[in-house]
């Protein structure tokens, strides 16, 4: 997708609403010479709030102390009802001191202006109000948060107990109780479309990285940051496969010595890659100063537990049994077996009916309409569009359950929580993706079918994953607003008095935005497609460059996403956590796989005049090659340190400052006496 389309969405989004949207005031009013910046909207009914009924008026008293409590907290509410009077929305913000006076009890990371000299790699620090001078403003003058920044302020206030100056507020509980309805942080546009478009426009040439993190917050930007390396990588093995594509066709060899090589190669290019992002991640935490993130996790407020004392801090608690989450962990895990197992049938049925029962009554009309010559081609394309959609189908019914049974897990950590829900959403799909293929190249040794196979398959998810992801949540936005058009045409027709549209009425319809995990999963099953089946000729070897074209739209497609969407909650993190993991075990997956596929998918093996055509020959062959794989992936691992010297010497830097910041400050200060 161009820059222009981009440019183009947005122009059409706001035609949508151009008559009726008033003036974007949303984000900041001045009161008395005091600017309010609002950054988080809560949303209930308004229908029946003048009825005299107990549940109405339950509800209306509720609602009464959530006010109180949110002035508890020194927070700044106005109130606004949608054009149909339909909902009540509570713009929710505070002045610049009281953000001011919460980031310096917090510590809240704020950037530092570049100053002549600097030596530290870190450009975030603590925010002290001394020091303000030294941090770099946000789009609004005088305040040196961002939107991201004011809005993990907001939540910290919001949560907070009562002593310490906050609301008490829980966010699920509100919604659990009905108080209100929704809750999401509002877009900013000063800062979201330079951010944007900035990165679209810079993709594989500039580094706006600190841009996204400072709207998005660190959790997505990681993302972004994973899927750039991969994107620049991805063009490498492209390259590396067209040629090996070229070199196929001209020496009609097709799994002798050029498939060592290209195992081989595909090895190395995997293995530093791992290493290429590892060393990178760490660049990029010790940068943002999020290197110890782990350590600063808060409880997830769905998690259920019985309060207790503490045998380590001696103080209240709420405790959860380990046997009993690990009877959970027994049923959802079966289930994702189970879900795997069905998945396995469906695609080794279709399999099965393309490569042992001959011809069929569909094969035969194939053959009848188009011809003996053209039947295979069309017929192998057949079965991977159908392959492609009970994909997509079962991916979708597993991601309904998968989800709510992780829920039920009742993790303590959003990263548990988070690591739980990716091993399971990884398992079922590396299942549901690659068994079909695998079942050709092993069972049936039909490399030519397994080469139409993977091509089809992944150009068949790619459209439907690409029209899942952008479409879909612009067309139920676009209804929604046409229906609220519609409905506030027809209270004008029967002489109602119907305000404009207001953009925070606009974002209140967006689809919400879950987490990074499916953009993750999509990358790492596409990295499958990609490196799994590159023995595959003629077309498996081009597998990275469909690949890598398809990830130059992602990125694009990924923008447009994040700004059709509701405002993520902005979270940190201190790289892309368990999907490391799942890193290192693709790619030893893609090492054995290879090695296979080269030894045992060809009846015939030929290294020069040499023949190997007996298992045992080839299970010696495979031994050594795959001992000699791991062997130079080990000495690479142990050779290339995954911190980098010099951010070790940083890291080590910091430490030394923060034990004794004490002494520091006091030989400056002595110092500065002989000035």
């Amino acid at each position: 997708m161009s820059d222009e389309l981009l440019t183009e969405t947005d122009s059409i989004e706001n035609e949508i609403l151009v008559d009726e949207v008033e003036p974007d005031q949303t984000n900041v009013i001045d009161v008395e010479e005091e600017l309010i910046l609002f950054e988080y909207i809560m949303v209930f009914p308004s229908d029946g709030q003048n009825e005299d009924t107990p549940l109405q008026t339950k509800s209306n008293d509720r609602r009464e102390k959530l006010r109180t409590k949110l002035r508890q907290g020194g927070l700044v509410f106005k109130e606004t009802q949608s054009a149909l009077k339909e909902l009540n929305f509570i713009h929710i913000g505070a002045t610049i001191e009281r953000y001011e006076e919460c980031a310096h009890d917090v510590g809240l990371e704020v950037r530092l202006k570049a100053q002549e000299g600097q030596t530290t790699r870190t450009t975030y620090e603590e925010f002290e109000l001394e020091n303000k001078d030294q941090y770099v403003e946000s789009s609004i003058p005088g305040c040196v948060f961002n939107s991201c920044g004011r809005q993990k302020l907001i939540m910290e206030i919001l949560e907070a107990p009562k002593a310490n100056g906050g609301c008490e507020l829980s966010i699920l509980k509100l919604k659990r109780k009905k108080v209100i309805t929704d809750f999401f942080g509002l877009h900013n546009k000063e800062e979201l479309e330079p951010t944007l478009l900035s990165w679209t426009k810079s993709f594989g040439f500039k580094d706006p990285i600190d841009n996204l993190r400072d709207y998005f917050g660190e959790k997505i930007a990681f993302y972004f940051a994973f899927l750039k390396i991969y994107f620049y990588f991805l063009g490498v093995l492209s390259v590396i496969g067209i040629l090996f594509t070229i070199l196929e066709k001209y020496l009609k060899e097709k799994h002798g010595v050029l498939g060592l090589i290209n195992t081989i190669i595909i090895s190395i290019w995997i293995t530093v890659f791992i290493e290429y992002w590892k060393r990178t991640s760490v660049r990029i935490s010790l940068h943002w100063d999020m290197l110890d993130f782990e350590e600063d996790e808060s409880v997830r407020p769905e998690f259920k537990g019985t309060n207790r004392i503490s045998p380590i801090t001696n103080k209240n608690e709420l405790y959860y049994s380990p046997k009993t989450r690990k009877m959970k962990y027994a049923v959802t895990f079966g289930f994702t077996v189970l879900m795997m197992c069905a998945a396995a049938g469906a695609s080794i049925g279709i399999t099965y009916e393309k490569l042992f029962r001959g011809k069929t009554e569909f094969k035969e009309y194939i053959i009848d309409k188009y011809g003996r010559d053209n039947a295979p081609f069309l017929y192998t394309l057949w079965t991977g569009i159908a392959l492609g959609a009970i994909i997509f189908i079962l991916n979708a019914v597993f991601k309904t359950f998968g989800h709510k049974l992780t829920e039920w897990e009742n993790h303590r950590y959003d990263s548990h929580f988070e690591n739980s829900l990716v091993v399971k959403y990884f398992m079922f799909q590396s299942v549901n993706n690659y068994i079909a293929i695998f079942c050709s190249a092993f069972v049936a040794k039909d490399m030519g079918y397994v080469a139409t196979q993977l091509m089809t398959i992944l150009i068949t998810k790619q459209i439907i994953g690409n029209v899942m992801e952008v479409g879909l949540p612009w067309l139920k936005k676009k209804i929604a607003v046409k229906m609220a058009k519609r409905k506030r045409k027809q209270q004008k027709r029967d002489g109602n008095i119907v305000d404009k549209f207001q953009r925070v009425e606009k974002e209140s319809k967006f689809a919400p935005y879950d987490s990074t995990v499916e953009d993750y999963l999509e990358m790492f099953i596409q990295m499958g497609f990609a490196t799994f089946f590159v023995m595959a000729y003629p077309w498996g070897p081009l597998a990275p460059l469909l690949a890598f074209v398809n990830n130059w739209f992602e990125i694009r497609t990924d923008a447009i996403k994040l700004r059709s969407m509701k405002r993520p909650e902005p979270r940190g993190a201190d790289g892309i956590g368990q999907w490391l993991e799942i890193l290192k075990f693709v790619s030893l997956l893609v090492i054995l796989n290879n090695i296979l596929m080269m030894a045992f998918s060809y009846r015939v093996f030929v290294l020069g005049n040499t023949t190997i055509e007996s298992y045992s020959s080839k299970l010696l062959f495979l031994v050594i090659l795959e001992h000699s794989i791991l062997f130079i992936k080990f000495i690479v691992h142990q050779v290339v340190p995954d911190v980098p010297h010099d951010v070790k010497i940083e890291i080590e830097k910091q430490k030394y400052q923060r034990l004794h910041k004490d002494d520091v400050e006091k030989d400056e200060s002595e110092s500065s006496e002989f000035d």
